[in-house]
């Protein structure tokens, strides 16, 4: 039987977790076997999201943690026999994960990946855009714009100054629509210009 892949992306508090976590039981609820994999990195506080909301989940569900994000570890630990491969916070995988969804989907299972699409800088955020192109389908879910209020939210806009592509922690970011997005970096950069200036 042909496996299939599906992603479901879009920025941060948009859902990706929570509806990755609705497929997981659906396919529990259907007596499937499934493994949950995400990153967990030594040098920072990882997120572990995916493992509370399918805590309560019952059925042949294994959730594991794969160090420093090492995308070929998933191949070693994985349950040869799981019908479903589900990877949370792809963004932080390896580059080699499209390569290991390649061949699970060749061999069957049905993948399920959840992942930021942008960086805070509006890039595509590590193999994510790779993993979309190679999806059978994309779910792109939108947080609610925090400034505004009405607006789809397009980008996880980050609140601190750290300039590193990673920096993790909620507390760090808000959602933001295109429209407000672009009026806050417009204050900013006229804020560095006076400052430069002065």
């Amino acid at each position: 039987m042909a496996g299939n892949i599906k992603v479901i992306t879009g920025e941060m508090f948009s859902g990706k977790s929570k509806e990755l976590s609705r497929l997981i039981e659906r396919a529990l609820i259907a007596d499937l076997t499934v493994d949950v994999f995400y990153p967990v990195f030594s040098s920072r506080e990882s997120s572990r999201d995916i493992e509370n909301r399918v805590a309560e989940l019952t059925g042949q569900l294994v959730v594991m943690g794969v160090t420093e994000g090492r995308a070929n570890d998933i191949v070693q630990l994985m349950n040869p026999s799981a019908d479903v491969v589900a990877v949370d916070e792809a963004q932080f995988f390896t580059e080699d994960l499209v390569e290991v969804v390649k061949v699970l989907r060749h061999q069957g299972k049905r993948v399920l990946i959840a992942g930021l699409d942008l960086d805070y800088q509006e890039q595509p955020f590590g193999c994510m855009g790779s993993l979309m192109c190679l999806a059978d389908e994309v779910m792109k879910v939108h947080a609610v714009c925090t400034s505004c209020k009405k607006s789809d939210a397009f980008i996880s806009h980050r609140l601190t100054n750290e300039a590193d592509q990673v920096v993790v922690g909620e507390r760090n970011y808000t959602a933001l629509c295109v429209e407000c997005y672009d009026r806050i970096m417009r204050i900013k950069r006229e804020r560095t210009t006076d400052y430069q200036t002065a």
